[in-house]
């Protein structure tokens, strides 16, 4: 009678866990979309939206193949029911062009008779469904690993994250890249510890999805095999050949007829010839790999494959080869193994920091009664696989991150955070219920310090709406201080440029000058009023004063305002030093500085 009483208790308590999972992540959607409303299109998007309605159109994925297509797919697809005039695709963008992204998507977005906001809004929609099942994927996992408290910290930390839900509203592959990475990774782990055939099947159709998600979810490939080989089993060589297998399935059941279906269009001679251009373009020398990939190109069985392999080629130089990047005051150009551990510090709430403390000290002590023996730590790996499996991406993941000289952005991190936030939240599950059997004083304080930190954490999301993508922590100073350490898409993604235009109307200025940092188009919003500003057009404030045709009004994004601050062995290079004398009048949306010098 008690153990059918306690299963009723346990079904009850479930279910309130499950209503209550559903409430925070219906408030996390309704917070992601009020917040991206007056959100112009943030750099990423306008090539990402063109080349999305470009595949499902006409079949051809010429555009932006650095970035897998699912994405952008699904962005497109509530396009298809609108009556867009498609007139970009007889521009030289598309019909000549080698990878004209960024001007068809702007001139298909802005310049080609289309409704542009109508465009944004409902491009963006179908982004959250990468939030929703992720939210729910992860409260699953953490469910099943630490109860039901477990599972409500997780989602919480999850869902009010800024950073996440900054990037969960955007057409772009970074929360997509967290979706695949988590849900290929969940049901391998499945596969590893019930390895039948149904369950490797499953595995191999999600990781073809991830693939299909960013270009950085390859490193599944070299995670997997790890997992596979540490595995505690008899069988790892049978193990490790079903691993395999399981990468073959992705790549021919989904990958190779996904891309089939994008290229199916595409004529061999311009894949061809555009690989050949794109390769030769980003590597110095043509050496026979290379020289495979462009030959692959052309043959309708590898056309898919090569089409798939050359976005990860462009991608692969990408992260090494220089870029400009704002940090900490300086200009860098081949990045800082710095960069991601202190944007990730500052770019996260002070009381997930805290948290993360409580669980390191927790684990500390766990660590101490192993003593270092490598058969104790066996026995943990086994006992705790699948965090051992999460410790082993995040090690990965953040290797391959600082080695990176792309710095632009705490987004390129959110791979990680699914894996930190279970493991963080599971240690604060698990100390939560060793202080409620010892003591129901210290259990009381215990509960009080969580919900006083996770509210702490929710009101730091709230403060911060409908600016996401500008939150810093107290450290930094908050989003107002943030630019003084890092810009681009940590800050300025080009996401203010409609709030800008409406204060300029507002305040009547017929004429600002602007220096923009984004691809959304400024005589759209603003017509007339709108003159160029870029940072070689005048020398000095004197230069200004004596030039200007706007009566003193520019105004220029932070991240231009930053990174051409110029290098200290180029004195004479092109800068905005000279606007350092005088004090912004307005600051849109922490990301667009205005200045009135007359």
């Amino acid at each position: 009678m008690l153990s059918q009483e306690q299963s009723q208790n346990g079904t009850k308590s479930g279910k309130k866990t499950s209503i209550i999972a559903i409430i925070i992540i219906a408030a996390a959607v309704v917070l992601a979309i009020a917040s991206s409303w007056n959100d112009s299109l943030v750099v990423d998007e306008v090539p990402h939206i063109g080349a999305g309605y470009s595949y499902l159109v006409k079949g051809d994925m010429r555009l932006n193949m650095e970035h897998p297509p699912l994405a952008k797919d699904l962005a497109a697809i509530p396009l298809l029911f609108l009556n867009l005039n498609q007139s970009a695709f007889q521009s030289k963008f598309w019909q000549t062009d080698v990878n004209g992204q960024w001007e068809f998507g702007r001139l298909f977005i802005f310049n080609s008779g289309n409704d542009a906001d109508l465009i944004r809004h409902l491009a963006r929609l179908p982004m959250l469904l990468f939030f929703i099942l992720s939210a729910a994927l992860l409260f699953k996992w953490a469910r099943r690993l630490y109860g039901n408290a477990g599972a409500i910290i997780s989602l919480v930390l999850f869902s009010f994250s800024p950073t996440v839900i900054a990037h969960s509203r955007f057409v772009t592959t970074d929360m997509a890249a967290l979706f695949g990475v988590l849900l290929a990774t969940y049901f391998f782990i499945n596969y590893l510890k019930n390895q039948t055939t149904k369950n490797l099947i499953i595995a191999g159709l999600v990781f073809g999805v991830a693939l299909l998600c960013k270009f950085s979810t390859v490193l599944l490939v070299p995670f997997f095999v790890l997992l596979a080989l540490l595995y505690p089993s008899r069988r790892r060589v049978h193990t490790f050949f079903f691993t395999i297998l399981i990468f073959a399935i992705g790549v021919v059941i989904v990958l190779w007829p996904v891309y089939y279906f994008h290229i199916r269009n595409y004529p061999p001679e311009k894949q061809q010839y555009d690989a050949r251009h794109i390769l030769t373009s980003v590597y110095r020398k043509i050496s026979a790999p290379l020289s495979l990939e462009i030959k692959a190109s052309g043959q309708p069985l590898l056309r898919p494959l090569a089409q798939y392999s050359l976005g990860a080629l462009r991608v692969l130089h990408q992260n090494t080869e220089p870029h400009n990047t704002f940090f900490m005051g300086d200009v860098l150009y081949y990045g800082s193994h710095l960069y991601f551990p202190i944007v990730y510090f500052i770019k996260e709430p002070l009381a997930w920091w805290a948290l993360v403390l409580i669980a390191l000290l927790a684990i500390s002590t766990q660590v101490k009664s192993l003593k270092f023996k490598v058969t104790s730590l066996t026995d943990w790996i086994k006992a705790h696989f699948e965090e051992f499996a999460m410790i082993l991406w995040l090690l990965i993941y953040w290797v391959s991150s600082i080695n990176s000289t792309l710095n632009i952005g705490v987004r390129h991190l959110l791979p990680t955070y699914p894996f930190a936030i279970l493991l963080v939240s599971g240690q604060i599950a698990k100390i939560g219920q060793r202080v409620k059997e010892k003591s129901k004083k210290i259990f009381l304080t215990f509960g009080l310090l969580l919900l006083t930190l996770l509210g702490w954490y929710v009101i730091e999301n709230l403060r911060v709406f409908p600016y996401y993508l500008t939150y810093f922590n107290q450290v930094a100073g908050g989003p107002s201080g943030g630019y003084r350490y890092v810009t681009d898409s940590n800050l300025d993604w080009g996401q203010d440029l409609i709030r800008f235009s409406n204060w300029v109307k507002e305040k009547n200025i017929p004429k600002i000058e602007l220096d923009y940092f984004g691809w959304a188009d400024q005589a759209y919003y603003l017509g007339s009023r709108f003159e160029w500003l870029w940072r070689e057009k005048y020398q000095n404030a004197e230069d200004f004063k004596a030039r200007n045709k706007s009566d003193g009004w520019l105004a220029i994004s932070v991240t231009f305002l930053q990174e051409t601050q110029g290098p200290p062995e180029q004195p004479q290079y092109p800068n905005y030093l000279w606007l350092k004398s005088y004090q912004p009048v307005a600051i849109i949306g922490h990301s667009i500085f205005v200045y009135h010098i007359q």
